[in-house]
């Protein structure tokens, strides 16, 4: 979910579930509204909910007028489109994961995602980079890839490797000021297990709760993430706590998440979310539920929208973090 980055900087939000993820052989064509999914082969967040084939990196396009060009093995990332957009629209995202070595020494996931727009016939790209603990990074591991775009009669290149590397290891004078904003706050009582989280945006007192989640699984032997889903009875909760969360960031991360056709999200996705409103993924005795506005309905999706959402999304990299058993931090980076 990316309540807050979005809040934060850029984008925000809820959500959960592939909308349309599968491995690829070496390169692809990508055209029409979907989400897709390919090999991260610096790895994952959390390597059980990814599966055998670490498919973990990300690629979405918001609407048909827009293509991408996968090529693995020279890593790049080709986006193209000949619409004109009359103000400025989002017409795609990367998502890449990696890893990088914090002061104190442990490896700690990150996460790369750059915002593809366009208005008129011209693009831009917004990038930032999360992490669930804050501070400066060292011995980056990401996969190197290239985003590029059609220009007329040429190729423009919009992120380079190196640009990427250096966003999750030293962030921006934007994005560090982002930081001090939003306040991750650990909830958890001592002996506590799950994770619950509440994240607030501003400074010390003056700081606004916006959003929390919880992660539940009871019963579940081990810490692991993967284990904690298969033994099949979890809960996931996000909780409005402000009625400002954007409407366009609620539909966006509805639909990158796989939950925009759901007929129960349907107010949800028309107006956003209202304060106190709270929307629950999870899975009693193996059978998976979406739960909104006081009604349940079954949802076969739960599952791979749980893991989705706990490797894509900040708040669910906070959970994922949490839920492993890492010690607490004061605060997450939510850039």
């Amino acid at each position: 979910m990316h309540i807050l980055s979005s809040l934060s900087v850029r984008r925000a939000t809820l959500g959960l579930a592939l909308a349309g993820a599968f491995t690829l052989a070496s390169a692809a064509d990508f055209t029409g509204r979907g989400v897709f999914n390919f090999g991260s082969e610096a790895g994952c967040p959390f390597a059980a909910l990814a599966g055998a084939g670490n498919d973990c990196n990300r690629l979405a396009l918001d609407d048909a007028d827009t293509h991408a060009a996968l090529d693995l093995a020279a890593h790049t990332i080709r986006f193209a489109s000949t619409r004109s957009y009359p103000e400025k629209t989002i017409v795609g995202d990367v998502l890449l994961q990696g890893s990088g070595r914090a002061r104190d020494g442990q490896r700690v996931p990150l996460t790369f995602h750059a915002l593809l727009s366009r208005s008129g016939s011209e693009w831009s790209v917004s990038s930032h980079a999360h992490s669930p603990v804050s501070g400066e990074f060292d011995d980056i591991r990401i996969d190197p890839y290239k985003v590029t775009v059609n220009e007329p009669g040429t190729e423009r290149v919009m992120l380079t490797a190196e640009q990427i590397v250096e966003a999750l290891a030293k962030p921006s004078l934007t994005a560090r000021l982002a930081n001090v904003l939003v306040q991750v706050d650990d909830n958890r009582a001592d002996g506590a297990k799950d994770a619950d989280i509440t994240i607030g945006l501003g400074l010390g007192k003056a700081s606004k709760s916006v959003a929390r989640a919880r992660f539940r699984a009871p019963g579940a032997k081990g810490r692991e993430l993967a284990e904690a889903i298969q033994q099949g009875n979890w809960t996931l909760e996000l909780q409005a706590l402000s009625g400002q969360i954007p409407r366009q960031v609620v539909q966006r991360d509805l639909f990158l998440y796989g939950l925009e056709s759901q007929s129960l999200l349907q107010p949800l996705l028309q107006r956003g979310f209202h304060k106190n409103e709270k929307l629950v993924l999870g899975a009693t005795n193996g059978k998976g539920y979406v739960r909104y506005d006081g009604q349940q309905r079954e949802f076969a999706g739960a599952d791979a929208a749980a893991r989705a959402f706990l490797q894509d999304s900040f708040i669910g990299l906070v959970l994922g973090w949490q839920q492993q058993q890492q010690p607490a931090k004061a605060r997450a980076n939510g850039r």
